[in-house]
């Protein structure tokens, strides 16, 4: 009985894996079927896209053809001078040996056929670019028919077609400027804008730049382009301050000064006041600015003249002190002898 019901189970098992690939044969080898698809692109009315048909698990194949359907109201093929489409073959095609593509547009339908006699050696690739110019706003359904592909008996799974998204003038020029607008209104307040802000300021000007130049935008086109510019100064004077301090920084300690060094020192000097002078810096905004000022005083040191405090001009201070009290002592003591109270 047991060897009744293991034969039973195993005549089950063949019956319903032989069903499984009656019933679904393409399922069972789908993933070695030829596959074309047609890329998605968008741009502006006025301009042009180009389109690429790509395939795949095509090793071996000897070549193919298919229709291509669009919307001419939006697109159409675009033609070069000679009044030839511009539908170029892809390195698919062009790298198998005696290749040919050939191609035609009938009715809102592009012709695509290419032969490859000698079989392709490639697995994927490109097999042609089509450039399309863009007529109206909208979006188009680039739609595969009729596809068929050599020798006979390639399994040919369904292609994905393609898309085209056409944008107004302008709807474009707004988007553009409703882009800058948001990145503008994302930079922090003038006044707590950082350097490690700059990339974000930088990336706000871009999109300025691109909706000017690009779309003819002007300054009042822009909610609240003053926020950018004080946040571009802010940056300007951060960026100021910072190079005058690096350059303090950089120079040696007042101890180790030597008049070799006073070019560096009168350098540094110079940022601090250029930074005050261009943008309205004051000392608070300087880290090092004490060290500047104990530097300068100590060059004067070297080169033999009086400096201003807090470096050697403390000892002055006191050399000063000490004669004004012994000087007081005297006449104190002089106008007790004489009596005079």
């Amino acid at each position: 009985m047991k060897s009744l019901n293991r034969r039973k189970t195993v005549l089950l098992t063949i019956v319903i894996c032989i069903s499984f690939l009656l019933l679904f044969p393409q399922a069972a080898f789908a993933a070695d079927s030829v596959k074309l698809s047609a890329s998605t692109e968008s741009g502006i009315a006025g301009e042009e896209v180009i389109i690429t048909i790509n395939i795949i698990n095509a090793v071996d194949t000897e070549g193919g053809q298919f229709d291509l359907s669009y919307d001419s109201a939006i697109i159409e093929p675009k033609k070069d001078s000679a009044d030839d489409y511009l539908i170029e073959e892809g390195k698919f095609v062009s790298d198998a040996s005696s290749s040919l593509l050939m191609s035609n547009v009938v009715d809102d339908t592009i012709k695509v056929a290419w032969i490859t006699p000698e079989a392709d050696t490639a697995d994927s690739g490109v097999v042609c670019t089509i450039v399309f110019e863009l007529l109206g706003d909208g979006d188009v359904t680039l739609t595969f028919s009729d596809v068929v592909m050599a020798p006979d008996g390639v399994v040919i799974d369904t292609p994905t077609s393609g898309e085209v998204t056409v944008i107004s003038v302008t709807d474009a020029k707004k988007a553009a400027i409703d882009a800058a607008d948001a990145a503008i209104a994302d930079l922090p307040d003038p006044d707590d804008v950082e350097l490690t802000d700059q990339d974000d300021v930088e990336a706000a000007r871009a999109l300025v730049k691109v909706a000017k130049d690009d779309h003819g935008a002007v300054d009042s086109d822009f909610e609240d382009l003053e926020r950018l510019v004080d946040a571009e100064e802010m940056i300007d004077k951060l960026e100021a301050i910072k190079t005058a301090d690096d350059a303090i920084l950089a120079l040696p300690s007042v101890d180790s000064l030597k008049l070799d060094d006073k070019p560096d020192v009168v350098a540094a000097s110079a940022l601090v006041n250029k930074a005050k002078d261009d943008h309205d810096a004051v000392d608070a905004d300087f880290t090092y600015l004490a060290r500047l000022t104990a530097a300068e005083n100590r060059i004067k040191e070297l080169e033999g003249l009086q400096p201003t405090p807090p470096t050697g001009g403390v000892q002055y201070l006191i050399l000063l002190g000490l004669v004004i009290v012994i000087a007081g002592a005297m006449v104190y003591y002089r106008r007790r002898r004489l009596g005079v109270e």
